[in-house]
């Protein structure tokens, strides 16, 4: 069975090697609505509903795009900023090699910190 939409947002990211950090890498596959529901689901915690366990606001949130999903990446780090859950703590762009093709690639990489952190 396919995991719902909010099932979606609340597994987005989960890749984690640090505790309290998210890494939650955009894609075209997806909406930009999506990935700011995602990002704001992050940094303002679930609430428990459905037998599923609430899940705790994380520090810092590492949000990532490639190519035609760097300006997907960037609406979701403005809405989270704009709603007030966090700030942008540094954003951090490059154009690495692509394998395959050698063709440079846009990346971005933003870094946004809890507003209580």
């Amino acid at each position: 069975m396919a995991p719902s939409g909010e099932e979606e947002v609340a597994n987005a990211g989960e890749a984690t090697s640090t505790p309290g950090v998210v890494d939650m890498k955009v894609t075209t596959n997806k909406s930009a609505g999506f990935y700011i529901r995602a990002a704001t689901s992050f940094l303002a915690g679930v609430e428990a509903k459905d037998g599923k366990e609430a899940k705790e606001p994380v520090c810092v949130l590492n949000i990532s795009g490639l190519g035609d999903a760097v300006s997907a990446a960037c609406s979701a780090a403005a809405a989270v900023e704009s709603k007030g859950l966090g700030y942008i703590k540094k954003i951090e762009t490059s154009y690495p090699e692509m394998e395959g093709s050698g063709r440079g690639c846009p990346r971005v990489l933003i870094t946004v910190f809890h507003k209580g952190a």
